[in-house]
């Protein structure tokens, strides 16, 4: 829901929406006040008003934009990389020179982030161009970086953005910044095009992993980042990128041509009256861009690697059509009717999907002595789903579950004299007792280079060394030397009681279309249960995780929806099976037999 990697809020809500703030405004300053955003992006530097946002917001994050003219990249480039380079130090210069980066609250920046460039030019240019604004982002970023602030990058116009082509030309860019900038717009609602692609012909050459399987899978304006960042983004890079959107609403310009930059309260109709779905009255009723909001933030609320996203505009200043976009008044206080505080699950993430959506791979048969025979491929979309009907309900035990069995493995290395390790779970206190009596407590996950619960502590006299964690404790004799323990948790598979059904209690499909599955996994167990891999499995073998490295706490269910398609017509089963070790055990065929599938199989028609 939330990714804490790069910035940590205090709390949490359950909507994503901030605030675009066009200049200083009364109305735009006191609705931060009152409805304590997670996100704010400004144009406005008043320091007096950033500092007591600061104050009663601490966690707060800010973004800056200075407004410069032209916003034409090709302008500012010289055409050649040299100049690119100099021009964005040049940029990030100006900016550092403003009056605002001179202060500071609690010894850190009024502002958080700041932009370069806005909207400089569409995804269809040449190969140069991109290449030249890669050139010119890489050197804005490295020196706002080196000043203390965060770059964000691209922050291209509405219904621009390529996943394949950022890998190629930019980069440098994304090494270099940890955010990326979306401007997402669509008319007459926030979903027209999104729903106009989900229903419209079969275009496989169009489909992202991740997306629904239906159409070309939509996500063409809004939801525009998901279709850029699961084509090729996260597959290369994981969670190292954060999306804000940077603006986002409706204008009639989306449709081009003689189609007006006004916003949903406009009471002018451009949009040429051929255009099928275009021409609606005007302006919007508020309730109906309501729904559009609501829409899209239910959306948004199903990526943790997003932020938020900032209306475009909350308190409109500078030229009069500003006006027509205003979220003052009715939306504001609808917002402020919706909002409510909720509690972040660290454990619930979005998972990379797949780049091979088609790609199917054998499982194993629970207990067998076969291991896989080819590593399940990575994982797919995720977002929270609906309560379905369970269609069945395996392992229902009456008493508390058994306890999980743990391993490890010790290997010695030269070097340091240091003992260092994975538990495979992440924030766990791991207490180690030296043979001298002191004591170490190092974090788990603190050190991810020895896995996703690696750990480290200096390990130089000889002896006993006793290490504690989850309620365990090992006894480990060891040399003063370079010592290596990993630690393997294997939960008993009657840990859990799982519920599963086909979406909508659909029984019959087409070729190629995604057959989902709902999926909630209960612990009923009295200890958080791990396991490594969970995925689905067809009838004809074929294996495509859908999680990994999950959690389910105590008393907690995970709750997830994944879908496979098949070629071949005549009758299927679709079956959830879970790995219970660690993931990489998982698909290297150790420990086969913590592989599970859970019956019932799931049966329907393909035609």
């Amino acid at each position: 829901m939330y990714n804490q990697k790069h910035h940590s809020f205090d709390r949490f809500y359950n909507h994503k929406f901030g605030f675009h703030i066009n200049g200083p405004h009364q109305g735009a300053f006191e609705a931060v006040f009152r409805l304590k955003p997670r996100i704010v992006k400004t144009l406005d530097f008043s320091v007096e008003v950033l500092k007591r946002m600061k104050q009663e917001i601490p966690d707060l994050f800010i973004i800056g934009r200075l407004f410069v003219h032209p916003q034409d990249f090709g302008q500012l480039s010289g055409n050649t990389a040299e100049v690119a380079r100099q021009r964005g130090v040049d940029m990030a210069e100006k900016i550092l020179r403003e009056e605002v980066n001179r202060h500071q609250h609690n010894g850190k920046p009024l502002i958080d982030a700041w932009e370069s460039l806005n909207e400089t030019f569409p995804e269809w240019s040449d190969d140069n161009t991109h290449k030249l604004f890669n050139e010119y982002q890489v050197a804005f970023g490295q020196k706002i970086r080196a000043a203390g602030f965060e770059p964000i990058a691209f922050n291209f116009g509405q219904g621009n953005g390529n996943g394949p082509q950022w890998l190629k030309f930019y980069a440098g860019t994304l090494e270099t910044y940890n955010y990326l900038g979306f401007h997402e717009y669509d008319w007459p609602t926030l979903d027209r095009l999104h729903n106009v692609g989900l229903n419209g012909p079969v275009e496989m050459q169009n489909r992202v992993p991740g997306g629904e399987g239906r159409g070309n899978d939509g996500m063409w304006r809004c939801l525009r980042y998901r279709r850029v960042m699961n084509n090729g983004i996260r597959q290369a890079y994981n969670d190292k990128h954060i999306v804000i959107i940077t603006e986002c609403g409706m204008t009639q310009a989306v449709w081009g041509g003689q189609a007006l930059d006004i916003g949903p309260w406009a009471k002018e109709m451009t949009v040429a009256a051929d255009i099928k779905g275009g021409t609606v009255p005007s302006p919007i009723p508020v309730e109906d861009y309501w729904r559009s909001l609501q829409w899209y933030n239910s959306e948004l609320m199903k990526d943790d690697y997003v932020m938020g996203a900032c209306l475009f505009v909350t308190g409109a200043t500078g030229k009069a059509e500003w006006e027509t976009f205003e979220h003052l008044g009715p939306i504001m206080d609808r917002i402020a009717a919706f909002q409510q505080e909720i509690q972040l699950d660290p454990n619930i993430t979005t998972p990379v999907p797949s780049m091979d959506m088609s790609s199917a791979q054998p499982a194993v048969v629970q207990g067998s002595s076969q291991p896989p025979q080819a590593q399940p491929a990575a994982a797919v979309s995720a977002g929270n789903i609906p309560q379905a009907e369970p269609a069945v309900m395996a392992s229902s035990p009456a008493a508390p579950a058994p306890t999980s069995s743990w391993t490890y493995s010790l290997s010695y290395g030269s070097g340091l004299p240091l003992l260092v390790g994975d538990i495979g779970v992440k924030d766990e206190t791991i207490t180690i007792i030296k043979p001298n009596g002191m004591v170490d407590r190092p974090k788990s996950g603190s050190k991810g280079e020895y896995g996703l619960g690696g750990f480290e502590a200096y390990a130089s006299d000889r002896g006993v060394y006793e290490i504690q964690f989850l309620g365990q404790s090992f006894k480990i004799e060891m040399g003063g030397q370079f010592t290596r323990l990993n630690f393997s948790r294997q939960a008993n598979p009657s840990s859990v009681q799982v519920q599963v059904s086909l979406r909508d209690g659909r029984t019959n499909y087409r070729r190629g279309e995604k057959v989902f599955m709902q999926i909630a996994v209960t612990n009923v167990s009295q200890e958080a249960v791990p396991f490594g891999i969970l995925g689905l499995l067809g009838d004809g073998g074929q294996f495509q995780t859908s999680w990994d490295n999950g959690l389910i706490k105590v008393g907690e269910t995970f709750r997830h929806e994944d879908g496979m398609s098949f070629d071949t017509a005549g009758a299927h089963t679709l079956q959830l099976s879970i790995c219970f070790a660690k993931k990489d055990e998982c698909t290297d065929g150790q420990h086969d037999s913590s592989w599970v599938r859970f019956e019932p199989k799931l049966p329907f028609t393909v035609e």
